[in-house]
């Protein structure tokens, strides 16, 4: 990513932390950066938009970091749910202006409200692996209400924490939470109390919910291959790498706009700008849309 938009970013995301998001202006951001207003349009067409890369970017991280806690083979299912749960609180923690406007800026008729809507059905879907993974098949037809009130819990603790200034160790508070739905899922199983809310129809939200990640997908990839291009000229390598890695953002880029994919192609060259450490995060990030949508 470019030096200056990864400054405009951080700007950003310190200002919706400290005055919020509505009362941040796009000139405050852009004179806490040094860098012109007009400049910063460059990058982002909107503060909407600046939003929308901060969020969809703290998604990607956490999503990250239970991939990384669920591949680790000495932790136990139980282990890795704490850690799952731990890395979901903090991810609330560090975007708590989400939680304290996330009305006011979620409009039907904005770009917000479908990236919001598709992170949240992704966090059911992962919740509910989570709870499945841990608790077994024996509540899966349960488990729309057990997400329910896993994710519940999280956000009173969370509130909590952000309205009321509570200090509490996020460790403890997983592990809590992770305790209270194995006495509740435990609990239905041996009660075999019927389900409040039905597979069938949740169904209809997460299909959705696809939509939600239909649209991010469809509108992510661009700003990538934007970040792609304005990252390599700020390279510390030489011309002649440079005009080589150009190159090949340049056949990316067509590859991807094709109306037919070429998976080999797109990976070989995916994988020869892997080797410039500079580029190998929006790098993964274009390889996961592109082929894990």
């Amino acid at each position: 990513m470019s030096v200056t938009k990864q400054k405009i970013l951080n700007s950003a995301m310190r200002f919706f932390l400290e005055k919020g998001y509505l009362a941040t202006s796009i000139q405050n951001i852009a004179d806490d950066c040094g860098v012109a207003k007009g400049s910063l349009y460059n990058f982002f067409s909107s503060k909407e938009d600046i939003l929308i890369e901060i969020l969809l970017s703290q998604q990607e991280s956490m999503i990250e970091r239970k991939e990384q806690i669920q591949s680790d083979k000495s932790l136990s299912s139980k282990e890795i749910f704490i850690r799952e749960t731990e890395c979901q609180c903090e991810f609330f923690l560090n975007n708590n202006y989400m939680m304290q406007e996330m009305k006011k800026f979620s409009t039907p008729d904005g770009k917000v409200a479908p990236i919001l809507f598709q992170m949240r059905a992704s966090l059911l879907k992962s919740n509910i692996e989570s709870l499945i993974r841990v608790f077994g098949e024996g509540i899966r037809s349960n488990v729309w209400d057990l997400v329910f009130i896993y994710n519940g819990i999280i956000r009173e603790i969370i509130f909590l924490m952000v309205f009321e200034k509570r200090s509490l160790i996020l460790r403890d508070v997983a592990e809590f939470i992770v305790h209270c739905m194995e006495d509740m899922a435990a609990n239905t199983q041996a009660a075999s109390r019927p389900p409040l809310l039905k597979r069938e129809d949740m169904e209809v939200y997460m299909q959705s919910a696809l939509q939600g990640e239909s649209f991010c997908t469809r509108h992510r990839l661009p700003d990538l291959l934007n970040d792609l291009m304005t990252t390599i000229p700020e390279l510390q390598i030489t011309n002649f790498k440079k005009a080589e890695l150009q190159e090949a953002a340049e056949l990316l880029q067509e590859a991807l706009q094709a109306k037919q994919h070429k998976p080999v192609l797109i990976r070989s060259l995916i994988g020869f700008m892997e080797k410039e450490h500079g580029l190998r995060h929006v790098l993964k990030q274009i390889e996961k849309l592109v082929f894990e949508g």
